[in-house]
């Protein structure tokens, strides 16, 4: 009796066991007919019972499962499940059964399923993009650079998806794995210079000075025809006050565009400071590619302006009426220098208090009297 009782009770277990299996079998055929209701159903149950739960094809088909399931919810935490299963199935995998055998039994099924389940984590990460869910794209992106990691996938560094990666964690303004995929994506000369600026924008927000210096450097050395970055660099170094710097830059910027007003403006700015005749070059070769520029108009009025009230300071210092107005006809002829910039300057942006303030003087110095009062009533009309 204790026999048959012992052999009733084995064949019990064996019919248990591969009854929970059966259900993991079930699930597997459910997808087949597109019946996920039921697949669901199925593998839940299997997952729950101790006889199925230690068996990697149970993960497998789970995370099948649950890949389709994502597909009808669009819920990431599906997607989560099915990374998860995948992960298990590994782990298991590689354990063997109790007695440490079977080791590696399902390695090319976990293969062939993950290759088949990478688009679909891609695709799980463009839904993300597509409904402003970053956090979600991130988790999808990183989790196809997982998969690539696995040893048995023996798949190389994808940098597209790196790159989205960045992209996913920077609209999602996770600044740290920003920052961690965009310098990836720059060593894999991925995203060209757009990666280097939108790291720069990371750095800008985080407030990481130092390294926004150093990303625009690797960046200009990768890109030197990405007039983008070079412009960025040299504004950082202007920013900063690193004027040795930012000459440097500027003469090459120059060099690798000498039609572009701007770099003549930026070292007229830098030049200013020490030499106000190679400011006033710059700016005027600024102002022969772009008459219209505002900027170099009116830092050029500014310059001759201040000429002339340091020329009346000298005349005012003199003893006698013939060198006073000697050295105050100098005075007069920087003003007279001034004027067309200023008025050209109110001619391009007619608000600018700045300018019409200047010009009020002049115009009153020179005793141009209707033009002084045009000017009087524009500054009172914008409440000066």
């Amino acid at each position: 009796m204790k026999r048959v009782a012992l052999l009733t009770l084995l064949v019990l277990g064996i019919t248990t066991a591969f009854a929970q299996k059966g259900k993991v079998a079930a699930a597997s055929q459910f997808l087949t007919t597109n019946d996920l209701d039921k697949a669901k159903e199925a593998i839940d149950a299997a997952l729950e019972n101790e006889k199925s739960i230690s068996w990697p094809k149970t993960y497998i088909v789970a995370a099948k499962v649950y890949t389709e399931q994502y597909k009808k919810s669009k819920d990431i935490e599906d997607m989560k499940k099915a990374v998860g299963f995948y992960e298990k199935a590994i782990e298991l995998d590689q354990k063997g059964d109790a007695k440490g055998k079977g080791i590696g039994k399902f390695e090319k099924e976990i293969k062939l399923a993950l290759t088949m389940f990478k688009p679909d984590l891609t695709n799980a990460g463009i839904d993300g993009f597509n409904s402003n869910n970053f956090d979600a794209a991130l988790f999808a992106f990183e989790s196809v650079l997982n998969v690539n990691a696995f040893p048995m996938m023996e798949e190389g560094i994808d940098t597209a998806i790196v790159y989205n990666c960045a992209l996913a964690a920077y609209n999602a303004e996770n600044w740290e794995k920003s920052e961690e995929y965009f310098n990836k994506s720059i060593d894999l000369k991925y995203g060209g210079g757009d990666a280097v600026l939108l790291l720069n924008q990371v750095y800008q927000t985080t407030g990481d000075s130092l390294k926004m210096g150093a990303n625009l450097k690797k960046g200009f050395e990768s890109y030197p025809e990405d007039n983008r970055i070079l412009t960025t660099l040299i504004q950082y170094y202007l920013d900063s006050k690193q004027n040795v710097e930012a000459l440097e830059y500027l003469n090459k910027a120059i060099e690798g565009d000498q039609n572009n007003a701007t770099f003549y403006y930026a070292r007229g700015v830098l030049y200013e400071k020490s030499d106000t005749e190679k400011a006033i070059a710059d700016y005027s070769k600024s102002l022969e590619i772009d008459p219209n520029y505002f900027n170099a108009l009116y830092n050029i009025g500014v310059i001759y302006y201040n000429k002339g009230v340091e020329q009346q300071n000298v005349a005012n210092d003199k003893t006698t009426t013939k060198e006073y107005e000697a050295a105050l006809k100098v005075a007069n002829d920087y003003w007279k220098e001034a004027l067309p910039y200023m008025e050209k300057a109110m001619e391009v942006n007619p608000n600018e208090a700045a300018v019409l303030e200047t010009l009020k003087g002049l115009y009153y110095r020179f005793e141009m009297m209707d033009k002084y009062n045009e000017v009087k009533d524009k500054l009172e009309s914008l409440g000066q």
